[in-house]
């Protein structure tokens, strides 16, 4: 039945009736047919010149961004390609997972490509790969023998397509080696980002004119990821605006019972930003499981011509989904260029993953009629509790990616509620309070009286409470600031959220105002909002705290504590070889060898 449905949405799309082009990846193709199918040549020159490029530069993956005549975006280019190598060598291709341009000098530059391994790409970047037969082939069967034929996609011919080496781990491992910095994120002369506005005017500048705009947003974080600038920047160009509300796949499942309308209607009262488009331009979507995407291509239709193309441009706040958001979109109306992708193995394609800032540069993509898709990099901000954090396994752990499985505690004033080793909530004052957390399902959770969290997060983070998992990780967090917020909450339902920025939210409920203190690390900013979910606690009950509970099942309690042993081993290990190398050291003497001896 999902082929089927696959096929219909394909023949229905604005733009599947002509064969896809086989030009992406390649400068100019893709785009020379739109301006002469619009005005022109002279048209198409003008455009060049609108967006400030070079012609030869305008159209396709592997052009550098930009305005190389002006000093930023010619040091982008000559960063991208290096002192030392060729021009042929680096402007021939960029990672088709994070957009940086491919070289095979400098291991700690983005974009690296081990050259045993670019050896075994085409010059395209293509590798043909097939999986086979385990057994020994045999010319001929004797005659008596049952030959079995095995037609499981699992031997097809698969496409492989050429990323960096920091895009190959962070795909098969999950694995990073530290904060992101360089590419898109590093300013005129070489300096780092210092506040979002820069980064949003560096997108803003590098929008087409006469194009459209997707913002996606996080419903799991939708106040972090608004951003007001970005929308007026674009609303000052004066282009369209499709809000793409993303993770619905991620809310609960009584959540999913219920009209999806309503939470439509809480986004748009949510956001003044979002109450000045259109109500349809507000489209809800799981980049997960295509869910949604029937009635953006609705949208899609409405500002779109398949007789005048233009450029796609997807934006938005880091960790949003805009990589898998795209990855989902091109799949949906069949683009053929893009290799293999593993959508549940997030395995192929535009590189997602929960690190910040993991697209470097603009990554596009070719479309029919000449029309252009483009992933922006994400817009970092200094807000979210995940820009505190560097380590892979405690990104992974924090950021939901799966449904929710909320559960509900019982407070009492004088009692907290611990989440992982990065936060709490106190209650000082107020009645029976129902807590109902929306956390990822690896963040730990235990309640506990409030006189002794001091004593427990001390001998205990990172070890019984994570994530953070390691110990050092809970220090560079730093001590803790407190945010107190006044709550009113009824018996049957809750009326207020509060909101940690970039991991999730609890729902209050129980009759009557209560007094709560949030203790986030400085700099994560602490919301109060009206209830995504008021009934959960109704629907789902409350579950009496037990401490082997804390780790929400035995199966991600026994994950947890292999993560710390292995940690813990690997600490122990390197203590005792830096030990043992040290005493060798002091045990070392010099031999004196007298002259003339002949063996020693």
């Amino acid at each position: 039945m999902q082929r089927k449905w696959y096929r219909r949405s394909q023949q229905q799309h604005f733009c599947s009736s002509v064969p896809l082009s086989n030009a992406d990846g390649q400068a100019g193709k893709a785009d020379a047919k739109a301006p002469a199918s619009a005005a022109g040549a002279p048209q198409a020159a003008a455009a060049k010149q609108e967006v400030g490029v070079r012609p030869s530069a305008i159209a396709g993956a592997g052009a550098p961004p930009g305005d190389l005549e002006k000093p930023g975006g010619l040091e982008e280019f000559m960063r991208g390609v290096g002192e030392g190598k060729s021009r042929a060598k680096a402007s021939g291709s960029r990672c088709s997972g994070c957009g940086a341009w491919l070289h095979s000098d400098d291991p700690q530059e983005h974009g690296f490509v081990p050259p045993d391994a670019h050896s075994k790409f085409t010059s395209t970047g293509r590798k043909k790969t097939r999986k086979e037969p385990m057994g020994v082939p045999v010319d001929w069967v004797p005659d008596g023998v049952e030959v079995m034929r095995d037609a499981s996609v699992k031997y097809k011919v698969r496409t492989r397509l050429l990323t960096c080496m920091r895009c190959y781990r962070l795909q098969h491992y999950h694995r990073t080696s530290g904060p992101i910095s360089g590419g898109f994120y590093r300013m005129e002369g070489g300096r780092e980002w210092e506040h979002e506005a820069e980064i949003v005017e560096k997108i803003v500048r590098r929008l087409r004119r006469e194009s459209l705009i997707l913002m996606v947003i996080d419903i799991m974080d939708f106040e972090s990821s608004l951003v007001p600038e970005l929308f007026d920047a674009c609303r000052n160009k004066q282009l369209p605006i499709i809000f793409v509300i993303n993770k619905v796949d991620c809310l609960p499942g009584s959540a999913q019972q219920e009209k999806l309308e309503r939470i439509k209607v809480w986004v748009r009262r949510m956001s003044r930003q979002v109450r000045n488009v259109h109500a349809s331009d507000v489209v809800l979507v799981s980049a997960k499981n295509a869910y949604g995407f029937a009635q953006l291509e609705q949208r899609l239709r409405h500002h779109l011509e398949p007789q005048d193309p233009k450029w796609i441009y997807v934006v938005g706040r880091v960790n949003s989904g805009k990589s898998t958001f795209v990855n989902r979109f091109l799949w949906y109306i069949g683009h053929k260029h893009q290799g293999t992708v593993h959508h549940k193995r997030t395995v192929g394609g535009v590189t997602r993953s929960p690190v910040p800032g993991t697209t470097l540069h603009l990554v596009s993509f070719g479309l029919p009629k000449g029309f252009r898709l483009v992933d922006t990099p994400g817009i970092p901000s200094s807000n979210q509790l995940t820009g505190l954090l560097s380590d892979g396994i405690d990104l992974y752990a924090t950021v939901p990616r799966k449904k929710l499985n909320p559960i509900s505690y019982v407070l009492h004033t004088g009692r907290s509620l611990l989440l992982g080793a990065f936060a709490r909530i106190d209650q000082v004052k107020g009645g029976i309070t129902f807590m109902t957390s929306f956390f990822s399902v690896d963040v730990t959770l235990h309640v506990c009286r409030t006189n002794r969290v001091e004593g427990l997060m001390q001998r205990k983070a990172g070890t019984f409470f994570f994530p953070p998992h390691n110990e050092e990780d809970v220090s560079k967090l730093g001590p803790l600031v407190r945010h107190r917020v006044e709550v009113f909450g009824s018996s049957d339902r809750a009326w207020d959220d509060i909101v940690i920025a970039g991991i999730g939210w609890v729902a209050v409920s129980g009759f009557g105002t209560k007094e709560l203190d949030i203790w986030v690390p400085k700099g994560v900013k602490v919301f109060r909002r009206p209830s995504l979910l008021p009934h959960e606690m109704k629907h789902e009950g409350v579950t009496r705290f037990h401490v082997n509970h804390r780790a929400r099942s035995p199966r991600i309690f026994r994950k947890k504590n292999a993560i710390v042993k292995e940690r813990r081993d690997k600490a122990l290990r390197d203590g005792l070889r830096a030990d043992q190398a040290g005493l060798e050291t002091e045990q070392a003497s010099l031999v004196e060898v007298p002259d003339g001896t002949a063996f020693f």
